[in-house]
């Protein structure tokens, strides 16, 4: 028949191969490209071992050439890539989708231009933050398990990386400040608790459900902070003593002084265990 051919033909390909190379080449400059979520987690699980392409290629059984196509984006990673990559890197792989999950809706919230897509894209970040402490903590588990670490006395010094930490907590919104101090270590310090109670002072006059919101706070991280029973007891006083205050502010003046009365009850209790600290007037 006229036009027929049979088998074995050549196939006239739908693009020649200069747009294959245009298509590869924007590939690499198109940040949504090839799985942009692995290429993140790729590089985050390098990073954190900081390593170069060829010994995180070798630690995770994965040529330093295939790697580095993947992180650039060129080909999207096979799963069983990223499997060794984060065992590599001592990443629970159970906690693998997850945390790509988190980097995708963070990524995608962080598009978006409306207040509330801001806000999801925080609280995502929150979240992501969390998951990754838990997966370092399921990591040295095994090697703080019988080295419990000791107690340190509170210092003044300590104040300055509250300011820092205060800093982070700040734009936060009220939920996702008390699932960081739930969560992390870092945010339950007596330093942190006296600045976060230091901000609920301040506002007691302009915005008193707001100070109200920070005293809570601060008794949250007074109730997590690490230190001895006497110490542990004098800083949830103080503490509690700026619920007192707040809930006043708002106009409860019995839960004022309920408040009031167990704050007092606390700081007497912890007065063996007080560095001189915690400025007293605040329980007047």
């Amino acid at each position: 028949m006229p036009g027929f051919r049979w088998g074995n033909q050549p196939v006239k390909r739908c693009h020649n191969v200069e747009q294959e190379g245009m298509m590869r080449d924007a590939a690499k400059h198109d940040p949504e490209a090839n799985d942009p979520e692995a290429r993140l987690a790729l590089a985050l699980f390098r990073s954190s071992l900081l390593m170069d392409l060829g010994e995180f290629g070798r630690a995770a059984r994965i040529a330093p050439s295939q790697l580095a196509v993947y992180e650039r984006g060129e080909r999207p990673a096979p799963r069983e890539v990223l499997e060794r990559a984060a065992a590599a890197a001592g990443f629970p792989v159970h906690l693998l989708d997850p945390m790509l999950w988190m980097i995708r809706s963070f990524r995608a919230a962080r598009r978006g231009r409306s207040r509330a897509d801001r806000v999801f894209a925080d609280a995502m970040a929150s979240e992501l933050i969390v998951l990754v402490r838990q997966a370092a903590d399921l990591v040295l588990e095994p090697l703080s398990r019988d080295r419990p670490a000791p107690l340190r006395p509170p210092q003044a010094g300590d104040r300055a990386e509250a300011a820092d930490l205060w800093a982070l907590l700040e734009p936060c919104s009220a939920a996702e400040r008390r699932m960081l101090v739930e969560e992390l270590d870092e945010y339950r310090s007596w330093a942190l608790c006296e600045r976060v109670a230091a901000e609920s002072r301040e506002r007691r006059t302009r915005d008193p459900r707001q100070a109200l919101e920070l005293a809570e706070l601060a008794l949250l991280i007074a109730e997590h902070a690490p230190g001895e029973p006497d110490w542990h007891s004098r800083l949830r006083g103080y503490a509690l003593a700026h619920v007192s205050a707040a809930h006043r502010a708002c106009g409860d003046l019995a839960r004022a002084e309920e408040a009031l009365s167990r704050a007092r009850e606390l700081w007497d209790a912890g007065a063996a265990g007080d560095p001189g600290l915690l400025d007293e007037t605040a329980l007047e």
